[in-house]
């Protein structure tokens, strides 16, 4: 019979596995012996993608005749922390770490060590590899840079057998397209895809067989990831745009030339929010989300009473922003308004800002460097677990980047080793997501597949070179009057002026004769350059025979970066999200409704027969609550009926209400409907403790001593539930005895409690 190469492979125990990788690897070598050349395994951050691809690892080269792995990064600074992974490695027979029974190397020049087992490399690494170029050991590779499809050489400097398994980390990113011949070439390995976020592309290119799918929602169930609370903060300027009036300081940076000028501007013009931090920098709007952030921190946000709110220690927070020069203001800024003047406590983490690998490093780890700001390059595959708040100041489109993105924040991490970086927290038991773009309220879209060839992608100035050069096929006349079309819509009249007195022609006029030959097809075929085509050349004579003009538009299309100082903002309104309050609330209401029979305090809460409520039952409640969902703490849960039905709901203005136990007994009568009005019984117990004595002057002539004593207990009842004589004796053994001779006997002091009790906390007034 056919010999099966992966019967050396022996069962997999569990030990030292989370059930997802368990199941992940299982599904995987199935899926390979029954002949199956490609596998994709979604795990969600978190789950230990790069430690199942170790042990894959392990088992196909200790165990098959397997000899040698590809491991494909998306970044070279995933390598880095993928080889430290190999390093530390022990899942093997021996409990020997990996490097030291397997030679690992990350590629870092043109020559791949003989006796290497695994080789970790970028995608472009490999490309220049296999095309015999240098390689440097940098941080600089960028699949998104090329634009076209690779052209493999003749021939390539590695055979095309030459990897037996090809493990592709972060695979929803950059195997297709352009870059696919690379991996292609190596015809003879198997492929294993690695991601979080699968695209319809990557389930297509791994012929839609998933062998594990571990969503980020089943692993917070679980435990591995934390879940997130949205805080939103909303400005005049980031929702609507705002105005540049006459008269404003502008600062302007022409970007095609780089020439920095000081202006008055001469007209009023609106920007749209589009434009905000694109062509308009409006500093005061930065200042202004991140003030808000500032005050909200340890009001809303980390508002336990047990944190310092100690700015030192801000809660490690990573803003993403939407470009270079925005991080650049988004840090300034951002010391000013934490009062910093060294570099550690912000910092950029971008290609630009130096060695990133070692920033993200120093983020995770040092207890100075508190906020760092960044555009995508901490957005995918970086672990920085004290990380307690990710701030979106940019939106984003994408559904699998937004998932990715939100998912640095989502790690788990130990209470000491938290504290070791953020000194005053305690625990984290969630992450905040401060949302100052509404990138949480719109749907984000899933890629979708391209069929056939990429275009030619050109620049414009090339686009302009070629046309000047009467190089005019049907696509380079389309895309310039598209070009022309939208430049001139764009443009002032100042700008349509001066274009106008360089090329003695308008921009909308040349599009607009461009469009009307081609749509009646008045055109001879464009052959080549050596053809006549008179007629092709007519149409852009305006800017073929003018360089000035050509160069106008190349600044037009560029554009102008125009800093407003200092600008201006408006709050418009700052709080947690109404979607995430409302799921709250819900699932809330329903655990109330589904352990009204099998948990105490809730049972007699649902009964409303006025029985008593003592501070155990509450306690055992309060437990109960956190065991089942991290979000039912009486604070958020209050603060998010605030949120959801804010009229119904007086928010507690002291701490003695807002830490009051018995608030567990107002939000369930509320979710059970019991009551109008969600009130701590701290703040009414001055009104209803008089409505008692009144009750009880009626039915009993109440005595100014049991008047006194009551009145001083009846405030430790609409904080803490219901009490008896001997619960007020072992508080106070003094007032205890004070309580029996005032109404006589315990019987008697018994029923009083009970009945302040009732009063208090259920305000039941007969």
């Amino acid at each position: 019979g056919i010999e099966d190469p992966f019967a050396g492979l022996p069962t997999l125990n569990p030990k030292g596995l989370r059930a997802c990788q368990y199941e992940a690897i299982n599904g995987l070598e199935k899926s390979f012996r029954n002949g199956q050349n490609r596998a994709l395994m979604v795990l969600a951050t978190g789950a230990g993608k790069t430690y199942t691809a170790c042990l894959a690892s392990y088992r196909m080269l200790a165990y098959t005749k397997m000899r040698r792995v590809l491991f494909l990064v998306d970044r070279n600074n995933l390598g880095k922390q993928a080889e430290g992974e190999f390093g530390t490695f022990r899942l093997t027979e021996n409990g020997d770490a990996f490097n030291t029974i397997y030679s690992v190397n990350r590629l870092k020049s043109a020559k791949i060590p003989s006796d290497s087992n695994v080789v970790i490399s970028t995608i472009q690494r490999l490309f220049s590899l296999l095309k015999g170029e240098d390689i440097t050991d940098t941080d600089d590779d960028d699949a998104d840079n090329i634009t076209s499809e690779v052209v493999l050489p003749e021939n390539p400097n590695l055979p095309h057998d030459f990897f037996d398994l090809i493990i592709i980390d972060e695979c929803h990113r950059s195997i297709y397209g352009n870059w696919r011949k690379v991996l292609e070439y190596f015809d003879t390995a198997k492929l294993i895809g690695l991601t979080a976020t699968p695209i319809p592309e990557t389930m297509a290119f791994f012929n839609n067989n998933r062998v594990v799918n571990y969503t980020l929602e089943q692993s917070i169930i679980d435990g591995v990831n934390v879940d997130h609370r949205v805080y939103r903060i909303k400005t005049q300027a980031t929702e609507e745009g705002g105005a540049i009036r006459e008269g404003d300081k502008l600062r302007r940076v022409t970007c095609y030339t780089g020439k920095v000028e000081q202006i008055l501007n001469k007209e009023t013009k609106n920007y749209s929010k589009t434009e905000l931090n694109r062509s308009v920098i409006n500093p005061a709007q930065i200042k202004l989300i991140l003030q808000t952030y500032k005050d909200a921190v340890y009001r809303d946000l980390f508002n336990d009473p047990q944190r310092e709110s100690n700015f030192d220690y801000l809660p490690k927070t990573l803003i993403f922003a939407l470009n270079e020069a925005h991080a650049t203001n988004i840090v300034n800024i951002a010391k000013e308004v934490f009062e910093r003047n060294d570099d550690r406590y912000v910092q950029k983490i971008t290609y630009s800002a130096g060695d990133s690998n070692e920033l993200i490093r120093q983020f995770r780890n040092d207890k100075d460097f508190r906020i760092a700001v960044t555009c995508t390059l901490v957005a995918t595959g970086t672990d920085v677990k004290p990380l307690e708040v990710v701030m979106f100041m940019r939106d984003v489109e994408s559904a699998p980047l937004y998932t990715q993105m939100k998912g640095r924040g989502v790690r788990t991490i130990g209470d000491e080793q938290l504290r070791n970086v953020t000194p005053n927290a305690f625990s984290k038991d969630c992450f905040f997501l401060v949302d100052a773009v509404g990138v949480t309220e719109h749907e984000h879209t899933i890629p979708t597949q391209v069929d056939g060839p990429d275009t030619e992608v050109i620049t414009l100035e090339t686009l302009l070179e070629r046309i000047s050069h009467g190089f005019l096929p049907d696509n380079y006349l389309k895309r310039l009057a598209a070009t022309l079309s939208r430049i001139h819509n764009k443009a002032n009249n100042q700008q349509r002026e001066e274009f106008f007195n360089l090329a003695h022609d308008a921009m909308n006029e040349i599009a607009s004769r461009i469009y009307d030959a081609l749509e009646n097809q008045q055109l001879p075929e464009f052959i080549d350059t050596n053809h006549p085509n008179n007629e092709r050349k007519g149409l852009v004579s305006a800017l073929a025979n003018h360089a000035d003009a050509r160069r106008y538009i190349l600044i037009l299309a560029k554009g102008f970066v125009e800093t407003l100082m200092p600008g201006e903002d408006t709050l418009i309104s700052q709080g947690f999200s109404i979607e995430e309050a409302k799921s709250t609330t819900d699932a809330f209401e329903e655990f109330c409704r589904t352990h009204c029979d099998n948990i105490e305090a809730l049972r007699i809460i649902y009964n409303n027969n006025g029985e008593a409520i003592t501070y155990s039952m509450l306690k055992d409640l309060e437990n109960k609550l956190k065991m089942a969902n991290n979000r039912f703490t009486s604070k958020q849960l209050w603060n998010s009926y605030s949120i959801v039905v804010p009229d119904q709901v007086r928010r507690s203005t002291k701490k003695e209400e807002a830490d009051a136990l018995t608030n567990i007994i107002q939000l369930v009568r509320f979710a059970y409907q019991q009551v109008e009005k969600l009130e701590s019984a701290v703040s009414s117990a001055g009104r209803y403790f008089n409505l008692w004595v009144g009750h009880y002057q009626r039915n009993y002539n109440l005595t100014d001593k049991q008047r006194d004593i009551m009145a001083l207990i009846a405030n430790y009842i609409a904080c803490n539930g219901a009490c008896t004589v001997k619960d007020v004796r072992e508080d106070d053994q003094d007032r205890g005895i004070q309580l029996i001779k005032a109404f006589g006997n315990m019987a008697k002091a018994n029923e009083a409690l009970q009945s302040v009790f009732n009063f208090v906390v259920y305000r039941k007034t007969a």
